[in-house]
């Protein structure tokens, strides 16, 4: 990570001299957007007849992209969208936008998490947007977006994104299971005490079925019960990390005791087929899941007439959550920046974000925009996802973000197979993540 920062830093020093020259010919210039970016009737921008190229991931979004490029393109028809799909899950993405960064070949408009922002934005690839934010009659970031989530992509008073769709985790249980075992359905306010119970009432080993999983995953499974434990992974000003406290190695244990006690089958099993395979396969009761597996749940038509959601549960009356989100940014060296940032600001703007909440796919950024999430699909209660933002923790992300996850995966994979304790883990995480922490933050 080190050499790629590096090597993007390098590579934004001569994007800034070009962006530089760009803005002296007045070819970089910015002018007011939205409803005033219009410089004749039904064109935006520059007017000119312009191709944006826009790069996101997610297979379940493709189509609603491409629907909102299309609303975008009827509204100012001398500006065509093309949208560029390249799947995350196996790095893909970042190594394909990385070398297009370095290279001078990025799209024009791009995905961005918190995890990778540091990189880009430090490393001047990354347009900024302050200018446009500030003028922007369709948005304003202080009051339409969580500023937990604005806040990712705003560096030394820079906006270098807008916040485009947010995450968090809640429980979905098939009822059928528990129909069969004669099992109570969960409902919010529950307890991880009743969950646990809930469990040995489902789990059977004869069926092959399990009450839970204790995946390995941090977003999903044990930040949440870290936050709900009073654990931390980051301290506020991101010098040391809280891998050792006792509420973070609580978090992390109450997982492990459900692979002890054979309520979920082990790390290497879940290895070979995972908790979302068992959940649509009708083989698990309980899973914890994002907001994002809505669409694909819905589309499973062996699923989605015997599901529903609940809230997470909750330890000592205290609940947890983990929040995640995407921002959209606009690449430093774009050869069309006006354009750019007018789709970027129309994405960010309630017309925009209508159409995506509209979709059920993700849960929109803008709170105007939130509700639509959970009435999409109205015979799921959906709204345990709305309902935990207040509670959540950030996904924790820094400028050795990569590093430290890579740290914690080593050790806590150790733990969930038995081979060092949680505490020890813990304790281990912290001794290698502090100084990469103070080392970056001095």
């Amino acid at each position: 990570m080190r050499k790629t920062m590096m090597r993007l830093a390098a590579a934004g020093c001569c994007i800034a001299m070009t962006a530089g020259l760009m803005a002296c010919s007045g070819q970089g210039s910015s002018q007011k957007t939205g409803v005033e970016g219009t410089t004749a009737a039904g064109s935006g921008g520059s007017g000119e007849n312009v191709t944006l190229r826009y790069a996101i991931w997610g297979a379940s979004q493709q189509e609603i992209s491409q629907q909102l490029a299309d609303a975008f393109h009827e509204k100012y028809p001398n500006i065509t969208v093309e949208v560029e799909y390249t799947p995350q899950n196996t790095g893909e993405y970042w190594t394909k936008l990385e070398s297009s960064c370095t290279g001078g070949s990025a799209p024009d408009v791009f995905w961005m998490n918190g995890v990778h922002a540091d990189t880009y934005m430090e490393g001047g690839m990354m347009l900024p947007l302050t200018e446009m934010v500030a003028n922007s009659q369709e948005i304003d970031i202080e009051k339409d977006y969580p500023s937990m989530l604005s806040n990712l992509y705003i560096r030394n008073g820079e906006v270098y994104a807008i916040p485009k769709d947010f995450d968090t985790i809640a429980v979905w249980y098939n009822k059928k299971i528990f129909d069969d075992a004669g099992v109570e359905y969960p409902k919010d306010g529950w307890t991880w005490d009743e969950m646990i119970e809930t469990a040995r009432k489902l789990t059977d080993s004869d069926k092959g079925i399990y009450g839970i999983t204790a995946e390995f995953g941090g977003q999903q499974y044990y930040y949440p019960t870290i936050s709900a434990n009073g654990g931390f992974i980051l301290a506020n000003d991101f010098k040391s990390s809280g891998y050792d406290s006792e509420g973070t190695i609580k978090g992390l244990q109450c997982w492990v005791d459900l692979i002890d006690e054979g309520l979920s089958p082990t790390l290497e099993q879940l290895t070979d087929t995972g908790s979302n395979t068992l959940f649509e396969s009708g083989r698990l009761a309980m899973l914890w899941a994002g907001s994002w597996n809505v669409a694909t749940f819905m589309k499973n038509e062996q699923l989605n007439t015997v599901v529903d959601v609940v809230g997470t549960p909750s330890f000592n009356g205290q609940n947890g959550n983990c929040i995640n989100g995407l921002g959209i940014g606009v690449y430093a060296n774009t050869a069309h920046p006006e354009e750019a940032k007018l789709f970027v600001e129309w994405l960010g703007s309630k017309e925009g974000q209508e159409i995506q909440g509209k979709s059920g796919t993700v849960i929109s950024a803008r709170y105007d925009c939130q509700p639509l999430f959970a009435e999409m699909y109205p015979e799921l209660n959906l709204q345990s996802y709305l309902d935990q933002v207040d509670v959540a923790m950030l996904y924790p992300c820094c400028k050795v973000t990569n590093e430290m996850l890579t740290v914690e995966s080593d050790y806590l994979k150790q733990a969930y197979m038995g081979q060092m304790s949680v505490e020890e883990a813990c304790k281990a995480i912290a001794a290698e993540v502090n100084p990469m922490l103070e080392e970056a933050y001095r």
